[in-house]
C-alpha cells in the first residue's frame, strides 16, 4: 500500500518510526537497527496487538537484536476481556521468551498521565489507570520528564512532566503482581503499591515544551527538515540505545533491565532524582515525585556520566545481579 501523505493517522506512525529510529541512533550511533511494522493499527483494546506480538516473535525467531524498543501503549483496563487477557498472556510469554534470550524489552508508559482512553477512545477511566505493555514486570517501564538546561546543554534540573500539553504515564498496574526487584523498595512505597507493579522504572525527558528534534523527509521536499517533538515515545528509543551501548560494554545482550536499575537505584547513584510534579491528567489524580523512587517517574533520569560505570559493572557478571535476574524471570 502506497505512503498516504494526507492521511492523519499514517503521518503520526511515520512520524512515531522516525523518531523512534533516530533517537536510538542518537544515542548508540555504530548500532544496527531494525524497523518492523504492522498493517494493522493499534488503538485501545485488543485491536492490532496480535499482529504487534508477531513483530516481536517475529524478531527473536531471526535474532535481529537485542533490544525491542516499543512506543505504543493499550490502557490496561481495556485488556480486561477474555481476548484481552489471552492478548496479554501472549504477550507475556514473548518477553519471557526476550530475557531468557538476553534481549531487553522497553516501552513508553504514555502521555496522558493517570487519565487514559476507554475503547470508544473518548471516555477517559475515572480513575488512575497505566498502559500495557509498560505495566509488565518483563519489559522496562519509560516515563516522562520536563529536562530544563542551559543554552551551553548544561543539565539544570527536571521536574514531572505533567501541564497542558500531557502528563508521563505512571501508576499502579491493576493486572500484575509486584515484580522481585521492586520487593526491596522501602515500606512507604510498599504500602503504596499494595502488591503490585508499580511503574515507571526510569524516565527521560518528554515535555513537548522541553522538546528534541527529529529530521522528516516524508511529507516531501518542500516540507522536509527538522521538527519539534515530545512525549514519552522519545524515552522507549534514547534508553534502547543506552542498553544498546551497554550491551556492547557486556559483550552480550544483558535481557531484562529493570532489575540493573533497581540494583543502581538502591546505591543512590546513576539517577538524576525528580522530586517536583505531578502526574494527574484528565481530571484523574496522579501521582507526586518524592526523593527515590516513585510513581511518577520511577528512579528519575539516567544520570550516564554519574552511573554509566556503575552499570557497567553489573552487567559485567556480578553473581548476586544474575541470582536476582533468575528469579524476576520465573
Amino acid at each position: 500500500m502506497p505512503f498516504e501523505p494526507n492521511g492523519t493517522d499514517e503521518i503520526g506512525w511515520a512520524a512515531e518510526t522516525t523518531l523512534d529510529v533516530e533517537w536510538a541512533h542518537a544515542m548508540a550511533p555504530q548500532a544496527n537497527i531494525v524497523l518492523l511494522t504492522s498493517p494493522v493499527d493499534e488503538t485501545e483494546g485488543v485491536q492490532g496487538l496480535p499482529e504487534f506480538d508477531q513483530l516481536i516473535n517475529y524478531a527473536l525467531d531471526h535474532h535481529l537484536g537485542d533490544v525491542i524498543s516499543e512506543s505504543w501503549g493499550a490502557t490496561e483496563n481495556t485488556l480486561f476481556t477474555p481476548a484481552g487477557e489471552r492478548v496479554m498472556r501472549n504477550f507475556e510469554n514473548s518477553y519471557a521468551r526476550a530475557a531468557l534470550m538476553g534481549v531487553t524489552a522497553l516501552a513508553s508508559t504514555g502521555d496522558d498521565g493517570t487519565g487514559n482512553l476507554e475503547t470508544d477512545l473518548t471516555s477517559i477511566y475515572p480513575f488512575p489507570t497505566v498502559n500495557f505493555p509498560a505495566a509488565s514486570p518483563l519489559v522496562g517501564a519509560i516515563g516522562g520528564t520536563s529536562l530544563f538546561a542551559d543554552t551551553s546543554g548544561n543539565y539544570q534540573s527536571e521536574t514531572v512532566w505533567g501541564n497542558d500539553t500531557g502528563a508521563t504515564g505512571g501508576g499502579i498496574s491493576q493486572q500484575f503482581r509486584e515484580p522481585i526487584y521492586q520487593a526491596f523498595l522501602p515500606r512507604s512505597v510498599q504500602r503504596q503499591l499494595g502488591g503490585a507493579r508499580g511503574i515507571p522504572d526510569v524516565s527521560w525527558n518528554a515535555d513537548p515544551d522541553t522538546p528534541i528534534l527529529i529530521y522528516l523527509s516524508f511529507l516531501g521536499p518542500d516540507a522536509a527538515g527538522y521538527y519539534f517533538i515530545g512525549g514519552t515515545s522519545e524515552g522507549s528509543p534514547a534508553v534502547a540505545g543506552v542498553v544498546a551501548d551497554l550491551d556492547s560494554l557486556a559483550h552480550r545482550g544483558i535481557g531484562l533491565l529493570s532489575p540493573y536499575l533497581y540494583a543502581l537505584g538502591a546505591t543512590g547513584r546513576g539517577f538524576n532524582d525528580v522530586t517536583v510534579g505531578n502526574n494527574g491528567f484528565n481530571g484523574v489524580s496522579g501521582y507526586n515525585a518524592t526523593p527515590g523512587w516513585d510513581l511518577a517517574t520511577g528512579w528519575g533520569s539516567p544520570n550516564l556520566a554519574q552511573g554509566f560505570g556503575g552499570f557497567g559493572s553489573l552487567v559485567r557478571g556480578n553473581k548476586s545481579m544474575h541470582a536476582l535476574l533468575s528469579r524476576a524471570r520465573r
